[in-house]
């Protein structure tokens, strides 16, 4: 199936205790990574501010990219008064509404920052595995002209096919499967080379990329979710948390699997999905850059 997220415009950073801030708009990078690893894009608007991204106006023509425009009569940046910022009660408002509703595609909310954010009054709170990959995702640079990276999207469809259903299949080898020796699975194995694939051919092709982190809250208690072990006891085997170096893609640059027990928010209906919601962001420390030669 076709994995299709819903996003925002903006980046989500935590202020404090009581309230979530977009601080910035997504970054060109930001988009890339999205037009590369996704089939399909909603990210929201609404009727008191609109943020634009580049090329928006061309992304809009080529179905890959939309923005449902939600209307609102007020708002609040306050997390005690039940919502978020429009940006962010727009996309909660959208996913509760696509998710369950539209089956072409598998929707997932997605956010760039540190923190996931939903807006008070759409959200519901899930015991989730947190699973981090980090430095993993390469992503063509800012520069980058949006149409050569579908182009490529294209042609490297096999390659970016494998490294989705290798990583769904570590997902479910991690809930399934919990224990010590995560490090010696076929799925780590097979997702070491979906990375170094994509890695050597992302490299062919474009003369900078950077590393994105992409974190994943899993769904413990999901009802299409056939365990081998209960979710409580997936739970605590994750607790304290596990740490693997996968692979060396450059000279100091390791890449990591990270899994943790959490608790975390996402959209109401997202509590029959596996996948609750994803969250990246850029490694800014390492910028690769790479004599490329088009194919």
């Amino acid at each position: 199936m076709k994995r299709g997220i819903i996003t925002s415009s903006g980046r989500m950073t935590r202020q404090d205790s009581d309230s979530v801030s977009i601080n910035s708009s997504i970054s060109e990078e930001d988009l890339n990574y999205y037009l590369l690893y996704w089939d399909k894009i909603l990210m929201p608007t609404n009727n008191m501010i609109h943020v634009s991204v580049k090329n928006e106006d061309q992304l809009l023509k080529t179905g890959f990219f939309e923005r449902p425009k939600v209307n609102f009569t007020n708002w609040s940046t306050h997390m005690n008064k039940g919502s978020y910022d429009p940006f962010l009660m727009a996309q909660s408002i959208v996913a509760n509404e696509v998710i369950p509703n539209d089956k072409s595609f598998d929707w997932t909310i997605h956010q760039i920052g540190d923190h996931i954010a939903i807006s008070k009054d759409q959200s519901k709170e899930f015991n989730s595995i947190k699973v981090e990959l980090l430095n993993c995702l390469p992503v063509p640079s800012g520069e980058t002209n949006f149409q050569d990276i579908l182009e490529f999207k294209e042609k490297r469809t096999d390659e970016l096919l494998a490294l989705h259903s290798t990583i769904d299949e570590l997902y479910l080898e991690i809930l399934n499967s919990p224990d010590k020796d995560l490090q010696l699975r076929k799925s780590i194995s097979d997702f070491k080379m979906a990375i170094a694939n994509i890695d050597t051919v992302s490299k062919e092709r474009f003369k900078m990329l950077t590393k994105y982190n992409f974190t994943t809250e899993l769904n413990i208690n999901g009802q299409n979710i056939a365990l081998a072990l209960g979710g409580g006891a997936t739970f605590d085997f994750f607790s304290n948390g596990m740490t693997l170096p996968i692979v060396t893609i450059l000279a100091g640059l390791t890449s990591f699997i990270k899994v943790k027990a959490n608790r975390t928010t996402s959209v109401k209906k997202a509590g029959e999905k596996l996948k609750l919601n994803f969250l990246a962001d850029a490694n800014k420390r390492h910028i690769v850059k790479v004599n490329s030669k088009k194919h």
